[in-house]
């Protein structure tokens, strides 16, 4: 689970709020700021998690995808995303659908 082998307070945070089962160790990275993982595929950065500052979080994969050449960084959100297009120009590319059965 991350850099450490107790879960941080961070991380048991992030893990109630989302319902994630785990914290991806995909390049993850962990710092004052928080944490958060991803991977680069298809010219694009995927963040699989993100926690913490979220300006710093922007900063961070704008400099990883002018360092590795991409073109964009990508991330899906349960929050409103209307927020994240004001804050940092996200747009909505794809809307994630649940059949409960």
């Amino acid at each position: 689970m991350g850099q450490s082998v107790m879960p941080t307070a961070d991380q048991l945070d992030y893990l109630q709020r989302s319902g994630d089962k785990h914290i991806a160790g995909t390049n993850y990275v962990e710092n004052h700021y928080g944490f958060a993982s991803y991977k680069i595929c298809d010219n694009c950065i995927h963040v699989l998690q993100v926690y913490g500052d979220g300006k710093y979080w922007d900063y961070f994969f704008r400099q990883i995808a002018i360092e590795k050449g991409v073109d964009c960084y990508m991330f899906y959100t349960r929050r409103n995303p209307k927020a994240f297009s004001r804050r940092f120009g996200a747009k909505t590319v794809q809307t994630i659908m649940k059949v409960e059965v």
